[in-house]
């Protein structure tokens, strides 16, 4: 390809094919992305690109590929398809999965109107997760109503709906406040920095960023969600609002866990029951109960109704027996082994061995 444009210094042109990167001088449209997504699609296709340029005289850039046609025909390095434009939101959903099968891997939605730039966060982001793409808050809402999501990365200049607008959206949606949002923008005045942590978002990155510094926000914002999910499932006293990131989905699990224990003698009690009394969709239940606490609305019932069985153990003198049909267990046996599998030990020893068991109730 040739063209006739100013040309590129000689001490310039090894860096032209790295991301972000803009030659000097003048006020250059564009992210300095796409020759760097160029050389990657080449170098998957174990090919050569080469440039030829001087300052005023044009570039020339030639692209060698071998003969014998790689595998697939729109790969990018580690054989992961690159997403076409009709792709991102028509054909739902859109997903690259670099995992074993059955693995659970994390869900990240990119909200980007920039062709290129989706498509190098597409890029390195589907190496460790599941990547849904959308090109503003319009489309995005889309993806989030056919699909579950961990975390959300954003632009904040797109059309439609701006990055700001849907991240208010979201804080404001029952079913999506709870979302981690991360906001990238090339603003980088002290206001805007301000009107989006006050908007609710957890992380802001200017442009242009290092992607190794974004992955490590998204990385720590899921592992911290994670670890705190784990905590929660392992210790027996530890309360379900403690998994709330913000006042409405406190709100929200104090309801959930008040109707889980008013209930918690009814072996019948079932998880459609408690998206009824919530007013709220079977599937918009479990999608919110499963990024919030890490586990299915069945298990998290099964794991209120164990917490309890701990609590009733420690603060009375009822028998193993008593407690099991008290939390809506049918078959002591089975609770035993529920209990062990959850808390380590069986029922019977749980007091004795436990030295943090809270007062006994007045």
């Amino acid at each position: 390809m040739t063209d006739d444009g100013h040309g590129i210094p000689q001490d310039e042109q090894s860096n032209i094919f790295k991301p972000f990167y803009q030659v000097s001088g003048g006020n250059k449209p564009g992210t300095g992305i796409g020759l760097y997504l160029v050389k990657t699609i080449v170098d998957a296709c174990d090919g050569i690109i080469k440039v030829q340029s001087e300052p005023g005289k044009g570039s020339i850039f030639s692209v060698y590929l071998p003969v014998i046609p790689p595998a697939s025909d729109s790969v990018l390095a580690d054989g992961l398809a690159i997403p076409s434009k009709e792709d991102r939101v028509d054909n739902l959903p859109q997903e690259v999965e670099k995992v074993e099968p059955g693995n659970e891997v994390s869900v990240v939605l990119v909200v980007e109107d920039n062709e290129d730039m989706q498509q190098f966060l597409w890029k390195n982001l589907s190496v460790n997760y599941r990547v849904l793409l959308a090109a503003d808050g319009l489309e995005a809402i889309k993806v989030l109503e056919k699909n579950q999501v961990d975390l959300i990365v954003s632009d904040i200049m797109m059309p439609n709906m701006d990055g700001i607008a849907f991240c208010q959206h979201l804080r404001s949606s029952f079913l999506w406040n709870h979302l981690p949002f991360i906001l990238l923008t090339a603003k980088t005045n002290l206001s805007t920095k301000i009107e989006a942590m006050e908007t609710g978002a957890d992380a802001y990155v200017e442009k242009p960023f290092s992607m190794s510094y974004l992955a490590a926000q998204v990385k720590n914002l899921l592992d911290s969600r994670k670890a705190l999910q784990a905590k929660f499932a392992e210790t027996p006293f530890m309360s379900l609002k403690s998994m709330a990131g913000n006042k409405a989905d406190e709100d929200f699990l104090l309801k959930v866990n008040d109707l889980i224990e008013k209930n918690i003698a009814n072996v019948d009690f079932s998880v459609e029951q408690l998206a009824e009394a919530l007013c709220v969709s079977s599937s918009g239940l479990y999608a919110k109960i499963k990024t919030l606490s890490g586990i299915t609305p069945n298990r998290l019932l099964m794991l209120v109704r164990l917490k309890k069985s701990a609590e009733l153990l420690c603060t009375s003198d009822l028998r193993v027996n008593e407690v099991c049909y008290m939390v809506g267990f049918n078959n002591p046996s089975y609770f035993a082994k529920c209990f062990h599998k959850q808390f380590g030990m069986l029922p019977k020893d749980f007091k004795a061995n436990t030295p943090d068991c809270p007062q006994p109730l007045v």
